[in-house]
Formats: structure tokens, sequence, C-alpha cells
């Protein structure tokens, strides 16, 4: 075990996520329970003065835990820069549960969450926490902790994961489908990434010719260990929403038939692509008509396509490298330099900064 701060908007999950992965008796300091064991009749939203006393027992929780170098699970929404360093400090993984702005309005109201809710998710997403730089290349790393799959040149495979409704259901002669989207088009994700409508045309022609089957299905991208091996796809076609794959769950090993029944009864919820970069470019931000300004992004064009994996609520393989931090060396927050307008970057090769820091992220889209 070791110190975890789980990171996030309002009514993203983190509750949940602690809930589920927190060990009997290990510390946990969630600021709504709190509030509700100081009198706070609602599971949310504390009211003045329990509000003021909660945060204060929360801060003075934090501090004992850090002075005495305790382990412990922490929710604490958007630390500030300060308290941010005061974590790397002390070694502590962070986890970031962010199911994107649409999903987490959408539980916000089927929470009847009060105004303020609303308007704490506004600012949560207008100004992100500032989550852990990777050292520079030149910095040595070390080589405890979990490691990435390799593709071209030894670099970093990137891997992508969506919370997605998973249909599974049995079928002819004991085999059991499952079909669900493997990547959604049109959506910056928090790396700063948006995949275009297209961008899996190429690879599914030169890979997967046949409506995409044969595409290798995996648990939770471990593509060393072959009874993780979990099927192939039956079919992968791009729709207007995104990648919508089907497929078989070989029932022939035991973690086949475990994963085919978490998918037959609902618990389990993501699934994942892991890919590479053929084709993409930086996209400037702009101000909207309404005034507010809408940010850049990395425009992935062309990917080329390696497997798909079927993975855990809650869970993602640690440290998913956005392919803008990998090709363009940027955080969330960065833009590149301006560029003359007819100068544009089409996929220079993948060089990511990747360190200690970086590997100690859990992004989490539940």
């Amino acid at each position: 075990m070791s110190l975890h701060i789980v990171i996030g908007p309002p009514a993203a999950g983190k509750s949940t996520y602690v809930a589920e992965h927190a060990a009997e008796g290990e510390i946990t300091v969630d600021y709504d329970q709190l509030a509700q064991a100081l009198g706070n009749r609602a599971s949310h939203d504390a009211i003045s003065p329990i509000r003021e006393v909660a945060y204060t027992a929360r801060q003075a929780a934090i501090d004992t835990i850090l002075d005495h170098g305790w382990d412990a699970w922490i929710i604490h929404g958007n630390p500030s820069d300060e308290q941010m360093d005061a974590y790397e400090q002390a070694d502590a993984v962070f986890v970031l549960v962010d199911p994107g702005r649409e999903q987490t309005i959408k539980q916000a109201e089927q929470d009847r969450r009060s105004e303020q809710t609303f308007e704490q998710i506004d600012r949560w997403y207008e100004q992100p926490p500032h989550l852990p730089d990777a050292p520079a290349p030149d910095e040595p790393e070390e080589e405890t902790g979990p490691k990435h799959q390799t593709c071209k040149g030894g670099s970093p495979m990137l891997t992508k994961t969506v919370s997605t409704p998973i249909k599974a259901k049995d079928g002819d002669g004991g085999t059991v489908t499952f079909d669900g989207y493997a990547a959604v088009f049109d959506n910056i994700d928090l790396g700063g990434d948006k995949i275009i409508k297209g961008a899996f045309a190429d690879t599914l022609k030169t890979r997967y010719p046949n409506d995409g089957e044969g595409i290798p299905v995996y648990w939770d991208h471990e593509m060393t260990d072959p009874f993780k091996n979990l099927g192939l796809t039956t079919k992968a076609v791009e729709d207007d929403h995104g990648l919508h794959v089907t497929g078989q769950i070989d029932q022939s090993t035991d973690i086949g038939r475990q994963v085919a029944k978490l998918l037959k009864e609902g618990r389990v919820g993501q699934m994942s692509f892991a890919f590479d970069v053929n084709d993409g470019a930086w996209v400037d931000g702009r101000k909207r008509d309404d005034g507010n300004y809408e940010p850049g992004y990395y425009e992935l064009r062309a990917l080329d396509l390696y497997e798909v994996s079927i993975c855990p609520i809650g869970m993602n393989q640690q440290t998913e490298v956005s392919a803008k931090k990998a090709i363009l060396g940027l955080d969330p927050d960065e833009e590149p330099q301006p560029q003359p307008h007819h100068q544009k970057e089409t996929c220079p090769a993948v060089t990511p900064r990747l360190g200690l820091a970086a590997r100690r992220l859990q992004i989490i889209n539940l």
C-alpha cells in the first residue's frame, strides 16, 4: 500500500473508486463522509457551519497523515499547487477519476445535486489540477513500477480507455459474444487528444481487411501473458460514434470464463485499445462566439491499431500517455509555440518523456 490521492470533479465517482479499492482498515479521508459524520443529512453539499468544520477536520487528517508518513486514501478533488507538491514529496500515487464533463454533469443531474455542484464542475474543467510532470529525458529513471508495452522503435505503446456499455450474451456452441465501443470520436480527452472519424480506416483495411475480424482481445492490455488473451474480434467498424467492435470470448480458460461472467453481469464497463500514431497534428484553440476560449488539442488522424482490451471498472494500466504528451512533449494544459500557418506538424517521431512521477499517475475514465 502507499499514499493514494484521488483527484477529480464533483460527481465523478471518487468515493466509489476508493470504496472499491481501499482495503479494510486502511485510512480513508473523504470530505462528504466527514460532513455526514458531523451531522449533514445529505450525502453531498454540506451546509454551514458543518461545511467549515468538515474542511478543517479533513485538513487536520491530511496533515497528520503526511507528518507520520502513513498509508492512506485521500479524496482531494482539485488540490492547489502547494498541496500537490506536499503529496509528491510524500511519494503519493495520484489517481485521476474523470469521466468527462458531459458524463459528470449527467451524473450530477441523476444525483439531484445542487446548483453549487454544477458551478464546481465548471470550475474544475476550466481550471483542472496540475498533475505531476515527467522528468526530462536526461534524468535517470527508476526501473520500478509498471512498464508499457512497446511498439515502433521501442517507444511506449499508447493506449486509450473509454467507459462504454459492453453487451454480452451466450452464443452458439457455448461461446460468449460481446460488443461495445473501443474508441469514441470527436471527444477531447484529459490528455488533450481528439480522435476523428477515419482514424482507423487504413489500419482496418490493411491489418484486418475482413470487416475488422481478427483483432486480438486482451484483458487490460496484458499482452505478455498468454492466458490474458481472451479471443478475437469478429467485426470492427467505424460509425459516427466511434470504433464499434464485436467479438468472442474464449471459454477454454479460467480467466476467459470469469471475464465472460463479469461481462454478462455488467460488472466490467470499459474498453480500451493499444495504438501508434501514423498521422496527427496540433489544432490551435480559438475564442468562441460566447467569448469563452476553446482550448487546442492534438488531432489523431490515422492510427495503427494493435489490440483491444476489456478493462475492469475504475481501473486502467498505469500512466495512460496521451499522443499529445508522447509526440509534442506537452502536458494537458500546455500548447505548442505558434508556428506559421503554412507549417503543419504531422506525426514527428514518438519520443515521450516518461519518468517516475508520470508512472505514479493513474488516469481513470469511469
